[in-house]
């Protein structure tokens, strides 16, 4: 999946469990010392959550790292073992059990 894809989701992650804890963006903001502004871009897709930033974010919605992984690292690793396996499949180097 491209940057951009990820982050569009991470965006909406953020954005949903916010909203779920009844935060605004500027209440977010001030939460983790960043512009309301920037949660906007987050949450927008448009700006990457880096890792530190992102293990902030989860401690302030009080979220464990097993949440975000559950909610957006599984299903992006499925995603990319579909899309290797599909490349496989359509090269000929592997054969679908299902054919």
């Amino acid at each position: 999946m491209k940057n951009a894809q990820l982050n569009y989701r991470i965006g909406n992650y953020i954005r949903s469990i916010r909203s779920k804890k009844g935060l605004t963006e500027k209440e977010l903001a001030n939460l983790i010392n960043v512009s309301q502004q920037q949660i906007s871009r987050y949450e927008k897709g448009t700006a990457t959550v880096s890792i530190d930033r992102m293990l902030h974010i989860l401690c302030m919605l009080n979220l464990s790292m097993d949440d975000f992984v559950e909610n957006i690292i599984i299903p992006e690793q499925e995603n990319l073992y579909k899309k290797m396996f599909d490349e496989l499949k359509k090269e000929g180097t592997i054969k679908s059990l299902y054919d």
